[in-house]
């Protein structure tokens, strides 16, 4: 009877373990969505923002080479802006990805303890 109370209190608690790190990943994994779909927002405003700019330019400029130079301010403006964005999506994807590996280290580790008291109460 011993043997068994004792085999379900190791299978609740590599289930409670294996729960655990699950919920760990999907806040690792959320948290990168987030962060990905702020990235994307705000790419989007920035080119929304660049096509009002250059509507506003076109109606209000006086003369040709006023339209010409507004648009290429627009547009080194808007490559500026779009050269920040995928710098700070390329740190946000390095983050991740050394939070998924410190986070499957943590997994392996627990999982190789947990197979180690398995295999010394067998024994």
């Amino acid at each position: 009877m011993t043997k068994a109370k004792e085999s379900i209190e190791m299978m609740n608690e590599i289930n409670s373990n294996g729960y655990d790190s699950f919920r760990q990943l999907t806040d690792i994994t959320l948290k990168a969505w987030n962060q990905a779909m702020d990235s994307q927002m705000a790419a989007y405003s920035n080119l929304m923002n660049t096509s009002l700019e250059q509507i506003k330019l076109v109606s209000e400029a006086k003369d040709y080479h006023e339209v010409v130079r507004g648009q290429m301010d627009a547009t080194r403006k808007l490559g500026e802006e779009m050269v920040s964005n995928t710098r700070d999506a390329v740190e946000q994807s390095q983050k991740t990805s050394e939070e998924v590996r410190a986070w499957f280290e943590s997994s392996l580790s627990s999982v190789n303890e947990q197979v180690t008291k398995a295999v010394e109460k067998a024994a």
